[in-house]
């Protein structure tokens, strides 16, 4: 899968219903916006306690795949600067009509944080976006770019779906979705796609790829949380 393709493909869906692409748990067709909205918040308190973290008005957070800004909206207020990136241009649109100040967002071309200088943030975090990645590759690429962007011991925190039995099914699951949508015209398409798809490595792959020590806690919604604080000096050698 191309970078290209990549960003082809969450424009499309940004298009289509960025609602629902960045939120699959409530409905295709009448989802409730206040509610999204809400979530945010929701979502962002439960981050903060299960990883231990106190925001402060002088910190400073990355967030990896902010989309529409859903989160965004909920972190910007209690620190002083947020750097939200996304890979969609056209998700990016929505996010910056919220008009927030503090916020400067960033459209990447692939698994980076080019733009971002190192050593600048208090909490690097990615929400319910690794899981889309095309490769292990990248998601390696990206956590090396998230230690040199976070400061000596700020926070790391991602989430990614957990690796079940569905795994060994995916190709069967993705045949049957993609012929499921040729007989219907409503709801969500491509979803047998792999820019939707995505990865699902195991908990021990991922802790093997991390250069500092990371805690798992499972969330609601089938997510895994791993989270850490940068406490590497230099990237170690990985394999993948």
């Amino acid at each position: 899968m191309s970078r290209v393709a990549n960003k082809d493909f969450w424009n499309r869906k940004a298009r289509e219903n960025p609602l629902w692409y960045v939120s699959s748990f409530g409905p295709y067709q009448g989802r409730d916006e206040q509610e999204f909205w809400r979530s945010g918040q929701t979502i962002w308190n439960e981050i903060k306690q299960a990883i231990g973290y106190d925001p402060d008005p002088s910190h400073t957070v990355i967030e990896i795949g902010c989309g529409v800004g859903r989160l965004t909206r909920a972190i910007s207020p209690e620190v002083v600067k947020v750097f939200a990136q996304d890979i969609s241009e056209e998700m990016l649109e929505i996010a910056k009509s919220h008009r927030l100040t503090n916020v400067t967002f960033v459209c990447t071309g692939g698994a980076d944080l080019a733009s971002i200088e190192s050593g600048c943030a208090d909490l690097v975090l990615a929400y319910c976006v690794f899981q889309h990645l095309p490769s292990l590759a990248a998601l390696d690429q990206y956590l090396r770019e998230m230690v040199r962007a976070a400061k000596r011991d700020a926070m790391i925190a991602f989430t990614l779906a957990p690796r079940t039995w569905r795994v060994t099914l995916l190709p069967l699951l993705r045949a049957r979705r993609r012929a499921l949508e040729v007989l219907t015209d409503s709801g969500p398409r491509e979803l047998w796609r792999k820019e939707w798809v995505g990865i699902r490595p195991s908990v021990r792959k991922v802790l093997a790829m991390s250069a500092f020590p990371l805690k798992v806690t499972n969330l609601a919604g089938e997510r895994m949380l791993f989270h850490g604080r940068n406490v590497a000096s230099s990237v170690k050698e990985r394999h993948i």
